[in-house]
């Protein structure tokens, strides 16, 4: 019987497992006393309330009252025999596929968009998801673009203000991309008090005064920092992975793509989330997220004349988005 709803029975245990309880599930072979039991093998014992609870919601969804989960540990080498265990799993936590809300890929797969593949002969290949090695989150430019396509990205609650800073008429062009972003990357990390969307408005305000084309050269290895939010060539090796910085949620855009203005504000508030990590453990505290634009712009502890003037206008922008702040 649990065989023929093999399927049906990683449905009911997906609802209760997670991918972090790295669990693998076997089948006992054949024996009469045993054509209902499943072993459960995990890394850590399971807590027998759990297991039981575990149990009722997959009987209660095969409709097979007789079925047991037991532990390896409880079984293997006392009540059955490991003889008597089918030696490949039919079902592993691991093979759960995590989704981002935002995205169409499982966690640990990226999107590629359609595009013509050279083989013997010319090939139309679809849009589709496509595994990368590490299993980390990786997001491209392709997926970038189709993250900012969606009603999730265009719905969000927590907008920019719409207000023209220092006469740029560009200054409210690109207001619902760092609503989205700044949206998608917190609920990415999850970091409280969230991140302001006015924040990296002002941000891009010092940076470029909303010009997707501006340049400034900087001396290697920071290199050359292009794009509203002027991200340098060394953040973007970083933010790649090409440099061992980031553990998790990197962003991988080439040279073509960096001057983008949905590509550049992605990476840019990605990069500002790791730039708050180096400013937390520079000031050995929790650090405003004015300090963060801060370190973002290398002046953190800083005080010279130009840094101080970069605080004042950080400010001053943000006074005319927010209304008063402390």
């Amino acid at each position: 019987m649990i065989k023929n709803k093999k399927n049906d029975l990683k449905k009911s245990l997906e609802k209760t497992f997670s991918k972090d309880d790295k669990a693998k599930f076997y089948f006992v072979k054949g024996l009469k006393e045993y054509n209902e039991t499943i072993v459960v093998k995990t890394k850590n014992e399971i807590d027998p309330k759990k297991l039981k609870s575990i149990k009722e919601i997959v009987q209660k969804d095969l409709q097979a009252p007789y079925l047991e989960l037991l532990q390896w540990l409880d079984t293997v080498g006392g009540l059955i025999p490991k003889k008597n265990i089918y030696k490949v799993p039919f079902f592993d936590t691991e093979e759960i596929k995590v989704y981002n809300p935002w995205r169409v890929c499982p966690v640990g797969e990226y999107w590629v968009r359609r595009h013509l593949r050279q083989k013997k002969t010319l090939e139309d290949v679809d849009g589709h998801c496509r595994k990368n090695s590490s299993g980390k989150d990786f997001i491209y430019g392709d997926e970038i673009d189709l993250v900012a396509s969606t009603e999730k990205f265009k719905k969000v609650t927590i907008k920019t203000a719409n207000k023209i800073l220092e006469k740029k008429a560009a200054s409210i062009l690109y207001d619902d991309l760092i609503s989205g972003w700044t949206a998608y990357w917190n609920d990415q990390f999850k970091i409280i008090p969230l991140l302001p969307p006015n924040y990296v408005k002002a941000l891009i305000a010092t940076e470029s005064m909303f010009d997707p084309d501006a340049e400034n050269f900087n001396k290697p290895p920071t290199g050359m920092a292009r794009g509203l939010m002027q991200v340098t060539v060394d953040s973007q090796k970083r933010l790649s992975g090409e440099k061992k910085e980031l553990r998790d949620h990197f962003v991988v855009i080439s040279d073509e793509e960096i001057k983008d203005p949905n590509k550049n504000i992605s990476a840019g508030i990605r990069w500002l989330f790791r730039k708050r990590e180096t400013a937390k453990s520079r000031l050995k505290r929790e650090p405003t997220w004015e300090e963060v634009l801060m370190e973002y712009k290398g002046m953190l502890k800083s005080k010279t004349k130009e840094s101080n003037d970069i605080r004042i206008k950080i400010h001053k922008f943000l006074k005319e988005l927010n209304g008063d702040i402390k």
